[in-house]
């Protein structure tokens, strides 16, 4: 029997899954690290830290499963999006890696924007004009830190930089270089009239590769290290989102697959490319005539989370308070740009919002807005998706929202749709040893869990519908109110 590695490398840790040769899991192991947050909208990592933690992690699980290690096929990366760091000739590291949350780049992509229209850029590739992208990160350097961006001889993710240790070779995915900015959809390679525009060379920007390349390379010295055997091969994977619908087996026409962890998303899978005339969905390529339509919410369990500290209380108590409201919370409406937003919005400065407060009102109110107010965020971005996607006929849900059965109730109500709830362990790294494969639909059938169904409730989806209008009506307002906190900076 062969067995198969997935690795996830996130902005909060690595995990690795060890499958065996029907895609089972058989082990799996993983390492958190900090994120550096020493001024306001500085979101940094330190990529040998995240280095150290890819070699140890597959250590640990190569060393617990001795017994296999000669008989691992492969190992294949997923990773988080809009990663960018510099890197000298050597391939050492000239700065931290600035993740996607880093949004100090906002305040120069304003400004850009103000001079010139950037909607060019998004049909081109893809991807939303958003602090979050390299794009940004790179306006953002060339203009408060030009000395340190002309030392740099690589301009890459933290894929790469991993991938380059283990290899020598400087690789990136079609899937990852499709959420820089700065990668033609249509041409697949990095777009020059862009990097003309930023004021970037081509040549330090990774050769763009597909999903199911392998690495021809290996340094030994590195594998030792991570007790990986020279007979295993690296893919290299591609984006850790796309790779979660795969993962999912969320990629037939119209299949949506929604992950509410910290942050949020929903995804279709279209055979071609699909662009919003707004620039309010991204296109990021998974693999040969597969694209992975749509949009990624700042705010999804953080609101809980940030509700639970305000109240002192531990979730299950909200979950409790939460269920003594009846929906639409007797009219209180939370609009939850606690970090900014990406979708719908893509305004890294708007502000989180109650309306609607009335004396009525009691912290159980407040509880069960936060939770709806997550739900219809992303229920905007479905509406967007649909719009452009077609009409889904499946919902297939991840994270850990799933563990509140009130929740998964309302999602299911707010979307008026059935959900398939997943229990699939860590679908990222599933996706990412599957895109390594010839594509199997019938294997694919096999994996999908299918083990809870929660279907909406027709009275109270319709009571949603009347609030989920409101919530859109109102949407555009609070956009413009995020005026507010320019207000308080300049005081």
């Amino acid at each position: 029997m062969q067995f198969r590695i997935g690795m996830d490398i996130g902005t909060t840790s690595t995990k690795a899954v060890l499958y065996d040769g029907v895609f089972a899991v058989r082990d799996s192991a993983a390492q958190t690290y900090p994120t550096i947050r020493a001024e306001e909208g500085m979101a940094e990592q330190d990529p040998k830290v995240i280095f150290k933690a890819v070699i140890a992690v597959l250590q640990t699980l190569l060393n617990r499963n001795e017994v296999i290690r000669n008989q691992i096929k492969s190992v294949s990366f997923s990773s988080a999006m809009h990663s960018l760091m510099l890197v000298s000739g050597d391939g050492k590291p000239l700065t931290n890696v600035y993740t996607w949350a880093d949004n100090r780049s906002n305040a120069t992509l304003k400004l850009t924007r103000e001079e010139s229209d950037l909607n060019w850029i998004y049909q081109r590739t893809g991807t939303p004009i958003h602090s979050m992208s390299p794009l940004s990160k790179l306006l953002w350097l060339k203009k408060e830190h030009p000395v340190l961006l002309a030392k740099a001889e690589r301009i890459v993710g933290i894929k790469e930089y991993i991938t380059y240790q283990l290899t020598g070779e400087w690789k990136i995915d079609y899937s990852l270089a499709s959420a820089t900015g700065l990668f033609n959809l249509k041409k697949l390679d990095w777009d020059q009239d862009i990097l003309d525009f930023v004021g970037v060379n081509r040549k330090a920007f990774s050769d763009p590769v597909d999903t199911n390349f392998v690495f021809t390379r290996k340094v030994e010295e590195t594998y030792a290290k991570a007790a990986l055997s020279l007979q295993t091969n690296l893919v290299i994977g591609a984006s850790d989102g796309c790779l979660a619908n795969l993962g999912l087996d969320a990629v037939g026409q119209n299949e949506v697959a929604m992950t509410i962890g910290t942050s949020g998303a929903l995804r279709m899978v279209n055979d071609h490319i699909v662009l919003d005339p707004e620039g309010r969905t991204f296109c990021y390529y998974l693999a040969k005539d597969k694209w992975v339509v749509g949009g990624a919410v700042n705010n999804g369990g953080n609101a809980f989370e940030w509700i639970a500290n305000i109240f002192s209380a531990d979730y299950k108590s909200l979950n409790e308070m939460a269920g003594k409201i009846s929906p639409g919370a007797d009219g209180l409406l939370f609009y939850p740009y606690l970090n900014g937003e990406r979708a719908p919005l893509w305004d890294a400065s708007v502000q989180a919002h109650f309306i609607g407060i009335d004396a009525i009102h009691t912290k159980d109110h407040f509880v069960r807005a936060v939770m709806e107010g997550v739900l219809f965020n992303l229920a905007e971005v479905l509406d967007i998706l649909e719009t452009f996607g077609g009409q889904s006929k499946c919902l297939k849900v991840t994270g850990g929202f799933l563990h509140s059965s009130l929740w998964k109730q309302m999602a299911a109500d707010i979307f008026n749709k059935t959900l398939t709830l997943s229990p699939q362990f860590e679908s990222s790294c599933l996706g990412a040893v599957l895109v390594g494969e010839p594509y199997d639909a019938e294997l694919l059938e096999t994996l999908e869990a299918k083990e809870e169904e929660v279907v909406p409730d027709e009275m109270t989806s319709e009571k949603y519908k009347e609030t989920f209008e409101l919530y859109q009506a109102l949407s555009k307002p609070i956009k413009e109110m995020h005026a507010i906190r320019e207000f308080y900076r300049k005081k």
